[in-house]
């Protein structure tokens, strides 16, 4: 590939046929890292997939309790003040189910939202029986 090519009187090496060795082997590097990544990000959405249908076939039998406890206690203790407010205003702010049910799924402030792939219909109507219940 290199060859011997007098310049100046001096012995040089052809430098072009190196170049053109080392793109087509850069070249190759970056289709193969592409074809790699691709396959990669294929990978994880597959799984990712994969989990969500898992997660939806799965029925939750928890009680709006349990989902208070596991989503909401850490913030709102007892639905007393905590990192978040108190809960005993619900009835003012929240007339009716599906106004809470509504301001739940948006989430608000430092509040995650809680979409359905989180709570599914049934468990919210657990979580909103339950929170009417803390004060009624």
């Amino acid at each position: 590939m290199n060859q011997k090519v007098k310049l100046s009187g001096q012995f040089c090496y052809d430098t072009v046929g190196t170049l053109r060795l080392a793109a087509a082997a850069a070249g190759a590097l970056v289709i193969l890292t592409s074809c790699s990544m691709s396959e990669e990000v294929r990978r994880i959405e597959q799984v990712r997939q994969l989990q969500q249908r898992r997660n939806l076939s799965n029925p939750t039998d928890l009680t709006g309790q349990q989902i208070f406890i596991r989503s909401c206690n850490t913030c709102h203790p007892g639905g007393e003040e905590g990192m978040g407010p108190a809960l005993n205003h619900l009835a003012k702010l929240f007339p009716s189910d599906e106004a809470l049910k509504k301001f739940l799924r948006s989430g608000s402030g430092m509040m995650p939202a809680q979409p359905k792939e989180v709570l599914n219909d049934r468990e919210l109507e657990s979580l909103v029986t339950y929170l009417r219940a803390l004060n009624p």
